[in-house]
């Protein structure tokens, strides 16, 4: 009697698998294809990616031998083509855009606009020098507070770019007339162990150039009140 029940129980268990089977059998093959697309689509994205990147490198390559010629329109078209994607050759591009700007026209709109466009496309190193080219760019129009936007990721990050950043922030105020200002951030920059000598002697100057502090104006001694006169007979 055990040896039925038991071939009963194993039946049905045979039977239920083959339901669920039928059942997510598609899926199971579903899941397996994707699997093996995904693999296939990752090896097909790197082909292709290297293939741009190819084309990317070309195409750089075109806009330098044309800077190189003296070809400045040439170059100008064609870094500002590369400019528009993504990736390294983009930011670079948007960096020699920027130069180019400089050179041909000197339209600091237009070269702050290119260097931005490079800082948008890289968090790295060259990314943060875009944005402090920006922001030299920049000052000589822009107002203090939007010059502290623009820095404001370097300042955050700290590092040479970020002592930069404030040196430049210190000499807009002092231009500004925030001489205050200016003295607190270029003493905080003396004192940075992370900065580079040659920005320290640069502070240096400009601590010294800078107006003395006013003098406090000591406050006012208040006379003692007048003693009564002794009346007579008292000592």
């Amino acid at each position: 009697m055990t040896d039925i029940f038991e071939e009963v129980d194993e039946s049905l268990r045979k039977d239920r698998l083959g339901d669920l089977w039928k059942r997510y059998s598609l899926v199971v093959y579903g899941v397996i294809a994707v699997a093996i697309l995904g693999v296939g689509g990752f090896e097909f994205w790197k082909s292709q990616r290297a293939g741009a990147v190819e084309v990317d490198a070309k195409v750089f390559d075109t806009a330098v031998t044309a800077l190189d010629n003296k070809d400045l329109a040439t170059a100008k078209s064609t870094f500002a083509q590369l400019g528009q994607k993504q990736g390294g050759f983009a930011t670079l591009a948007n960096h020699m855009l920027a130069g180019v700007e400089k050179e041909s026209t000197n339209d600091k709109a237009a070269v702050a606009k290119s260097l931005a466009a490079a800082a948008a496309r890289d968090t790295g190193v060259y990314g943060d020098l875009a944005t402090l080219k920006e922001a030299y760019a920049k000052a000589d129009t822009a107002k203090l507070a939007e010059l502290e936007t623009v820095v404001a990721p370097l300042v955050k990050k700290g590092g040479y770019f970020g002592s930069m950043a404030r040196e430049l922030v210190a000499a807009k105020a002092a231009a500004e007339g925030g001489v205050e200002r200016a003295r607190s951030e270029y003493q905080a920059l003396s004192l940075e162990i992370e900065a580079p000598d040659a920005l320290k002697q640069r502070v240096s100057r400009a601590l010294l150039a800078l107006p003395p502090k006013p003098a406090t104006a000591s406050a006012p001694t208040t006379p003692a009140p007048a003693q009564p006169p002794a009346k007579p007979g008292q000592q």
